[in-house]
């Protein structure tokens, strides 16, 4: 079956954006263009990567292989754990307080790891209700990432200030989840495998799609740099269900056939390597914007040009 090099393609430049974001470009220079980038339009690489493998996941549900989808999967995730293992496991700070925040942790993942966690209970999930009709899948998506929605923006504007309620809508982990953030995206591409009418359209509506959602997506961003101080971070825009799918479709249907998983594997790799490269220029006193963007892009470039032969081991295509 031959890919559809196109995905891989957007898959290598989302990869890009991860790194040139966490290596904070543009920090120090512009806070509006920092946050409209950063904090605003890069924030589609999880959504659509996470459509991307509801979208092949189907494949899964046909065969009835979930257990050995996850086997690689967990084994995937448990591997990289085990490679930044420095920087979540604090043996000499053990107490009770650092144990249960290690595990939690260990379970939903460190840094950027979080996405393989959310992943996994996302097709979990999707495959317990496969069942159901489309229709209910649909509306228990926008149901779960509407309360996601609620609880960040809860959070962030402090709607239940004075309360337990407001610390805990402004931990990242209770709305970054499989649950309100994964599932939702995860089963969205899922959905759109399975809705034929939307391939049939013209390409020319997908592009208009995306183009409004890219602009819808700004605006959501740019009333959150007025209405808050500082630069808020925010993970779930309403307008990123309404932008990512737009964006897929309009990619996808570009249809460039090919065999070649590299694009693939060099996307992967991007995404899971960079971190280390931005933590040793940070130790060397580099601080965040564009040249530790730079620096950190092209020393993960290198890396996994030089580590191409352990694909294997490092190869897992994002739904690919």
């Amino acid at each position: 079956m031959q890919r559809n090099v196109s995905l891989d393609v957007l898959k290598l430049v989302l990869a890009v954006i991860v790194v040139i974001s966490h290596a904070k470009v543009l920090w120090g220079y512009s806070d509006l263009g920092y946050q409209l980038t950063v904090q605003g339009l890069f924030r589609i690489v999880v959504p659509i990567f996470m459509m991307v493998s509801g979208y092949f996941f189907i494949s899964v549900i046909r065969s009835r292989s979930l257990m050995t989808w996850l086997k690689k999967v967990v084994a995937m995730y448990a591997f990289w754990m085990l490679v930044y293992a420095y920087f979540w496991i604090d043996v000499p700070a053990l107490t009770p307080y650092v144990l249960l925040k290690m595990l939690r942790v260990a379970v939903m993942g460190y840094h950027h790891l979080w996405f393989l966690s959310a992943l996994i209970g996302a097709a979990i999930m999707l495959y317990a209700l496969r069942q159901l009709p489309l229709k209910v899948l649909f509306g228990l998506t926008l149901s779960l990432y509407g309360m996601g929605m609620f609880f960040i923006y809860a959070g962030h504007y402090h709607l239940f200030a004075g309360t337990p309620l407001d610390a805990l809508f402004n931990e990242i982990w209770f709305y970054r989840n499989f649950l309100y953030f994964g599932f939702p995206f995860f089963c969205t591409g899922y959905l759109l495998r399975q809705w034929e009418g939307v391939h049939q359209w013209n390409r020319h509506y997908y592009a208009v799609w995306s183009l409004l959602g890219a602009l819808l997506l700004l605006g959501e961003s740019y009333l959150n740099y007025l209405g808050l101080e500082g630069l808020p971070a925010f993970d779930m825009y309403l307008s990123l269900l309404f932008f990512c799918p737009g964006l897929f479709l309009w990619v996808s249907s570009m249809h460039v056939p090919g065999d070649s998983t590299s694009l693939a594997y060099y996307a992967t790799a991007l995404y899971f390597i960079h971190p280390l490269f931005i933590s040793l220029f940070e130790a060397l006193s580099y601080q965040p914007g564009n040249t530790l963007a730079v620096l950190a892009l092209a020393s993960t470039l290198l890396a996994v040009v030089l580590l191409k032969g352990s694909r294997k081991r490092l190869g897992f295509a994002f739904g690919g």
